[in-house]
């Protein structure tokens, strides 16, 4: 079966002498909200502010494939189109299909892999950089969620982690030997302006029937109730 190809219509031209950097981060996004998009762009800052050799060119949301189990999972199909809908106002964020396409789980590891096997043809020298909460990194320190080889190639490429009020990265680093050994890779990003909004709480309130406005782009909200999802 032919695979979905990496969109690069938003991808931006490359300065000279910046290394190019594409941002990846791998989700359910079911539904997407405002902070799946505002970590992008605080990852996208930190590059400005503290790596001006680097430039970030794209960023990608690699929705999870229907195998992953998770509750409140609605369809891939769902939940590409609510993603395409919360990037369609970005100069530089795009929705890559490539994962969800597959019936079987993808490990985030071989998503990257796809990534830069993809896409270094055409940038010589791209970094791909993981982006992802605290709370996922937490997760590496969880035995039987993550096999160490592929938080050691993880780690390899570069992960974006930004923090989430409540949770100690320094000390979640410090008790794993793979994450302190691989330290210079991990770059802590702060939330300038804390915003603790998540998929599950959307459901909630969906299911409570509760106003979610502001919360998430409108046009996704105008989706989910034309589509009747996460119904009560």
């Amino acid at each position: 079966m032919s695979r979905p190809s990496i969109p690069r219509n938003k991808l931006a031209k490359l300065l000279p002498g910046k290394t190019p950097v594409v941002l990846v981060a791998c989700g359910s996004y079911s539904p997407i909200t405002y902070l799946h998009l505002r970590v992008f762009e605080l990852a996208r800052d930190y590059f400005k502010v503290h790596k001006p050799d680097y430039q970030v060119i794209g960023g990608y949301m690699s929705p999870v494939g229907d195998s992953y189990v998770k509750k409140g999972l609605v369809s891939s199909n769902h939940r590409i189109a609510m993603c395409e809908l919360g990037v369609e106002s970005s100069d530089w964020l795009m929705v890559d299909p490539w994962e969800s396409s597959f019936s079987e789980y993808v490990r985030t590891i071989l998503v990257l892999q796809h990534f830069q096997l993809e896409l270094s043809p055409t940038y010589e020298g791209l970094k791909i950089f993981f982006v992802c909460g605290a709370d996922l990194l937490q997760t590496f320190n969880v035995k039987g969620v993550w096999s160490d080889q592929d938080v050691e190639e993880i780690c390899k490429f570069g992960i974006s982690c930004i923090q989430r009020e409540g949770l100690l990265v320094d000390h979640i680093i410090s008790q794993n030997p793979i994450l302190m050994s691989q330290k210079q890779n991990l770059y802590l990003v702060e939330q300038t302006v804390p915003n603790n909004v998540s998929s599950t709480l959307i459901r909630n309130c969906l299911a409570q029937n509760l106003s979610v406005k502001y919360l998430l782009p409108d046009s996704v909200i105008d989706y989910i109730k034309a589509n009747g999802l996460f119904l009560p």
